[in-house]
């Protein structure tokens, strides 16, 4: 079995797709080749991606307690509400576990994209029937991984850049951990420079002077300005790999890969590695017979590898296609019809003859028979079919007022809400200014103003001396109740009089 699939997959042609540079290319029997966005092979299997820019993804933290068969259902609510999708839209959604350990939760990646979106993206490539996979950029890297292009042992950072979009994405031990989308495009890039000399450079000169000259050129005020361009570009990159850091508890970056759409710049991996200190090299794999015949952008590569991974596995976790091949006829149900019209045609037409004299013979008693049978069922039938639609029409009148009482019952849990928040908080506040007001006027102090932000009030004090509001501070921050903190007292020299903003934070119950 092991030997045929992997014959099948030699066979087998790889087309991979950018719906947004729209360039396309075929891998079989280990070479590849420009494809056309034109015709469409329905013996090939075709993958894509969307950029960072068009996703939305978080995390989210799911209780130990919630069963498998439950999960995908709190993913998905966790999703809307934390990622902020809008209920009437359709998204197309993965998730997938992470490493970080939270405790009592779970954390999980969460991806999402607008399915207008993926449909406005792969309106270009229309003649392209089907796309059997379909992924996000930043989890092409780890096919990487999986194909040992590069060893899952350390934390390697990705920083490429698209015409349209560039994002920083980090990976540890073969596992993602983090992606962002940042606004340093090569557009964007391009844009920026001929904005600062003032000069109107179209993109396409632009993309082939870094090309041929990468980050030197012989004109000063061009080289002025790339070093500044892509000196801020790499600061912002630093920051990023930082917060990372912070936000994933990771104790360090192993390796920085580059990579871009229009190919290496010569000379970025050192100012890479002047700006973030870093080891830092470009995303360079040799996969095919002719790797050094064909100029094939590094996106390409890591999508024939996601390609052969799937195939290997028919993992679907990273897949968000909804372009998808429909499964062969006899999977679906009108192919299962076919196949039984099929087989009784055949079936009829084995014996003829023997069916013709049965017929005449012995048949036209039974056919007798049948058509009383019939006239029986047909009646029973019409019975039936009236009981239904009463059935139905009583079904409809309950859902109706099923809805109703759906209604009436969120409305009634909405107002119990409202009286236990009346009941239970609006008391407790009362009930903690009275504390607060008895120490003010304990220690010669009066209230001037009260403001409250969800467990933290703001009360304004005036006093005679600053001596009475340093010990009212003193014997609130003695309580177990609170937290209090202010950022000075000040004196009002017309009147005499002191005056503190004291903060005070509720610090655990208040009996």
């Amino acid at each position: 079995m092991l030997k045929k699939r992997l014959i099948d997959r030699r066979k087998k042609s790889i087309v991979t797709l950018d719906p947004y540079s729209l360039k396309s290319y075929r891998y079989k029997e280990n070479l590849i080749e420009e494809e056309s966005i034109k015709k469409f092979d329905d013996r090939a299997f075709y993958i894509s991606y969307v950029q960072t820019k068009d996703i939305i993804s978080s995390t989210v933290d799911i209780e130990i307690g919630v069963t498998d068969e439950e999960l995908d259902d709190a993913i998905e609510i966790k999703a809307y509400d934390e990622l902020g999708l809008e209920a009437d839209k359709e998204y197309s959604i993965f998730h997938f576990q992470s490493n970080r350990d939270d405790g009592e939760f779970r954390v999980f990646n969460v991806i999402a994209i607008d399915t207008d979106v993926l449909h406005n993206i792969f309106s270009e490539v229309k003649d392209i029937k089907y796309i059997d996979y379909i992924t996000a950029a930043p989890f092409l890297m780890k096919s990487l991984y999986t194909r040992n292009l590069l060893t899952p042992d350390k934390t390697d950072c990705f920083v490429y850049f698209h015409k349209d979009d560039a994002h920083v994405t980090i990976y540890k031990d073969g596992e993602y951990v983090f992606s962002k989308s940042i606004k340093y495009t090569l557009s964007y890039i391009s844009d920026t420079f001929a904005k600062e000399l003032g000069k109107r450079i179209d993109e396409k000169s632009f993309f082939a002077m870094l090309k041929k000259n990468g980050m030197q050129h012989e004109n000063s005020a061009y080289q002025q300005q790339l070093m500044k361009i892509f000196g801020e570009l790499f600061v912002y990159v630093k920051d990023v790999i930082l917060y990372a850091k912070r936000a994933y508890r990771l104790e360090n970056i192993d390796q920085v890969y580059l990579g871009t759409e229009i190919g290496n710049i010569a000379g970025l991996e050192e100012f890479c590695y002047n700006y973030i200190s870093l080891p830092t090299k470009y995303l360079d794999f040799k996969i095919s017979k002719n790797a050094n015949e064909i100029d094939v952008e590094p996106l390409h590569i890591m999508m024939i590898e996601s390609a052969l991974v799937y195939e290997e596995s028919q993992d679907e976790t990273y897949n968000i296609s909804i372009f998808k091949k429909p499964p062969p006829l006899n999977q679906r149900p009108s192919g299962k019809l076919v196949q039984t019209i099929a087989a009784s045609l055949l079936l009829s037409l084995l014996y003829p003859g023997y069916q013709f004299v049965y017929e005449k013979m012995f048949l036209q008693k039974e056919l007798q028979e049948l058509q009383e049978q019939h006239r029986t069922l047909s009646a029973k039938s019409k019975q039936i079919q009236t009981a239904l639609a009463k059935i139905q029409k009583e079904k409809k009148e309950i859902d109706t007022k099923l809805q109703a009482k759906m209604k009436d019952l969120d409305f009634r849990t909405s107002l119990l809400k409202e009286i236990y928040k009346k009941k239970v908080n609006y008391p407790m506040k009362a009930k903690i200014l009275t504390d607060l007001f008895k120490k003010v006027n304990e220690h010669h102090a009066k209230v001037v103003e009260t403001q409250e932000n969800n467990n933290t009030m703001v009360i304004t004090v005036r006093s005679q001396k600053d001596k009475y509001i340093t010990e009212l501070i003193q014997d609130i921050s003695r309580s177990k109740h609170y937290d209090v903190s202010t950022d000075l007292i000040k004196k009002d020299d017309n009147t005499s009089v002191y005056e503190s903003a004291i903060k005070v934070g509720l610090n655990g119950q208040f009996n």
